[in-house]
């Protein structure tokens, strides 16, 4: 446990380094994130759970906290809104940390009050410059508020200026306050001299939009007889300055006025703004700025009746120039990216009707209607949208000009975007669905090859729910029992005689029944399951050869398909070894079958596993051969035992010459390499006799043997195979 807090504190102001509380329930992560800290000359106090960490914020004061999201007795999002509930935790920076980058989690920690978010897994090196720069940022906005309480201070030992006006706005008297030391000119004495004040109506001293401000909070003045302020801005001699009134009913038809000048306090509150609602990379909207826009956004369309997009952008494999480039060139890129943002947007497609661009440049629409939401993420809104069209435009646009070569440190760089789109009123009427259906589309313009742009349909939201929800079941599958093998026998064309089996997976849901194939095994691939559940298939395929050798004393060889991502598999010689020796398994009877893409992708590192599993002795062969691009010299440094043509070149034959002309010439080449021919996709008796003809040595199919339980295989075996 850590020191107790006054040790903390007093070796904080000896040394002079920051507090930081680490509230995490992982030892391994609390150690990490305070050798991180130690990185970075922090100190830290360690807290186990969310109950702990309140306790130590409240007693503590610590300058930052790092709050994990998942812990026992009191999660991150309820000990943070504790914190932000507590006396001293109002101004305290929290970042949360979360297992996963999804749009609800950022939200539900931003809503609790979170400062900043980092996501797992975590970039330690770069997790230290963002927490000094959370710091920093804390500390400039502790600065600026003492700084605007001191000028409150001196303002408010200022006599304010102050003018007597009658129901009608007419001036009666009026006396200008004293000047600030220093002050030359542009205050209140040089912006309404008393002499030229006294007798005219307010239209004449004032503008007329804030007289008539002026003139209706004095007739409420004196309806309710309660006091009431006006705020305006005047430009005098070139500068803007605030000014507030604040008016007090004297009599039934009489007001008295005081004037403050509010400049320097407007301007405090433009950089605490300024920091909170900015981008610090990119100096365009942050994301909380987005959501308080597109809150206001809303309201305004809904009482307008108006529509509205949101456009959700992602760069494509962003990631990879991070990992090789660096990432102070991603982030150079970033700011390029928000640059050309601006460039490409028109006002014309950010500009609500009506509305009018303010002065400064970061509150003006063509800024506050783009926005970074975070990492590679940005978002537009486009306002009174008349055709979805316009929309579509906007996103061809952003992402035709993402495709122009980016110059960084002297090297081109190219990316492209994927865009989602989601419409007010059609998709949603709330902030979160909108944005999270503009996310969701702008997924399904990635799957689609990115580069792309696509609105939102409610049927994404569909797809992408039974995605989840198969995933969730197929992480569950193993250990619920519902994957099984199946297998098909492989003939010897000239003996009819069954010398080995593929075994094939199969998936029974308990809701869904059987699920196909070709929809969970390219899940598999995705999510990485395919790696545990490879193994599953191995060993009980070669538990299952192991038993058919002893029943029939017959070597039966057990063909197993392995993945991408198994065959990169580090230990994949270490799980094969494992399941030979665990099961009995003559490692000849095991034949692992690869893909052309697989062995070609990354040939060095190809030939070293090839190498590893031929020294274990297993027999290798080339899957669905012909569909991929493997060349004759690769075929013979790589050295497989077998070549299993596609069943795509099978099933023309015999009517397709062209066909027939490459299985022809597939099993000339094989033969000549001293390579055993396997064809798949046997469906009826004329393909099996050509391919004899041909000289194949091995065919599989439907005709020959549908893929069955291991017990009707176990019947084949045992009987001399006659085909129907």
């Amino acid at each position: 446990m850590p020191a107790p807090c006054s040790t903390q504190r007093a070796n904080h102001r000896a040394s002079r380094r920051g507090i930081v509380l680490v509230a995490d329930d992982d030892p391994v992560m609390r150690l990490l994130m305070l050798e991180m800290l130690e990185g970075v000359n922090l100190d830290a106090i360690e807290a186990e759970d969310g109950v702990q960490a309140v306790k130590f914020a409240r007693e503590c004061t610590p300058d930052l906290i790092l709050m994990d999201v998942e812990m026992p007795r009191m999660d991150g999002f309820a000990a943070c809104r504790a914190i932000r509930d507590s006396e001293n935790g109002a101004t305290v920076p929290i970042v949360m940390v979360t297992g996963g980058d999804d749009l609800e989690a950022v939200t539900n920690a931003y809503e609790a009050g979170a400062t900043d978010f980092v996501s797992k897994p975590i970039n330690w090196p770069i997790l230290g410059h963002r927490v000094l720069y959370v710091l920093r940022a804390s500390d400039a906005i502790v600065r600026l508020r003492i700084a605007d309480a001191q000028n409150r201070a001196v303002l408010a030992a200022i006599p304010d200026t102050f003018f007597r006006m009658n129901a009608d706005g007419v001036y009666l008297d009026y006396e200008p306050g004293r000047e600030q030391p220093g002050s030359e000119r542009g205050g209140v004495r040089d912006a309404f001299p008393a002499d030229e004040c006294v007798g005219k109506h307010v239209t004449d001293v004032l503008p007329r939009d804030i007289a008539e401000r002026m003139l209706e909070q004095i007739e409420v003045t004196l309806r309710i007889q309660q006091v009431r302020s006006v705020e305006y801005e005047l430009i005098r001699f070139g500068q803007v300055q605030h000014f507030e009134a604040r008016l007090v009913a004297t009599g039934p038809s009489e007001v008295l006025g005081l004037v403050r000048d509010i400049s320097e306090r407007k301007r405090a509150e433009d950089q605490i703004r300024r920091l909170a609602y900015c981008d610090s990379l990119t100096g365009i909207p942050n994301r909380q700025a987005f959501l308080e826009m597109l809150e206001r956004e809303l309201q305004r369309s809904k009482i307008g009746n108006k529509k509205f997009a949101v456009l959700f952008m992602d760069l494509d494999a962003f990631k990879r120039i991070n990992d090789t480039l660096g990432h102070d060139v991603g982030d150079q890129l970033l700011k390029q990216v928000s640059d050309r943002l601006r460039d490409t947007i028109r006002p014309s497609d950010l500009l609500s009707r009506g509305d009018s661009l303010t002065r400064e440049g970061f509150d003006a629409r063509q800024d506050t209607n783009l926005a970074r939401l975070g990492g590679d993420e940005f978002t537009i809104l486009i306002p009174d949208l008349d055709r979805v069209e316009h929309a579509l435009n906007v996103a061809h646009r952003v992402k035709d000009s993402m495709r122009r070569p980016f110059l960084i440190e002297g090297n081109e760089i190219f990316v492209t975007a994927s865009i989602g789109i989601s419409l007010f009123p059609e998709d949603g009427d709330d902030c979160t669905s909108l944005l999270k259906y503009a996310d969701t589309a702008m997924y399904h313009a990635k799957n689609c090859g990115k580069n792309n742009a696509k609105l939102y349909s409610s049927s994404l939201t569909m797809q992408i729910m039974s995605h989840v929800k198969l995933e969730v079941g197929l992480r569950r599958a193993l250990q619920n029992d519902e994957l099984y093998l199946l297998y098909q026998p492989q003939l010897d064309v000239r003996s009819s005689e069954i010398v080995g089996v593929e075994a094939l997976v199969r998936w029974r849901h308990a809701e869904r029944g059987v699920v196909s194939p070709t929809e969970f095994i390219p899940l598999a691939e995705e999510t990485g399951l395919i790696v545990p559940i490879g193994e599953w298939v191995l060993r009980t395929a070669c538990t299952q050869a192991r038993a058919w050798q002893m029943l029939t004393r017959r070597p039966v060889r057990m063909a197993v398909n392995l993945s991408a991502k198994q065959f990169k598999d580090e230990n994949l010689s270490q799980i094969v070894l494992s399941a030979l020796h665990d099961t009995g398994l003559d490692p000849r009877l095991l034949e692992l079958e690869l893909t052309e893409g697989t062995l070609m992708d990354d040939a060095k590192a190809t030939m070293a596993t090839l190498e590893q599993l031929r020294g274990i002795g297993v027999y290798l062969s080339i899957d669905d051969f012909g569909t991929g691009y493997s060349s004759m010299n690769y075929l013979k440094r790589f050295d497989v035992r077998a070549l299993k043509i596609d069943r795509s070149f099978i099933s023309g034959l015999p009517q397709d010459s062209e066909n027939a002309a490459i299985t022809r010439a597939i099993i000339a080449m094989a033969h000549g390499l001293k390579m055993v021919v396997v064809a798949e996709g046997v469906e009826t008796g004329e393909q099996l006799v050509l391919l004899e003809e041909y000289g194949c040595d091995l065919v599989q199919g439907f005709y020959l043997g549908r893929p069955a339980p291991a017990d009707t295989v176990t019947g084949m075996l045992q009987q001399l195979w006659v085909p129907n």
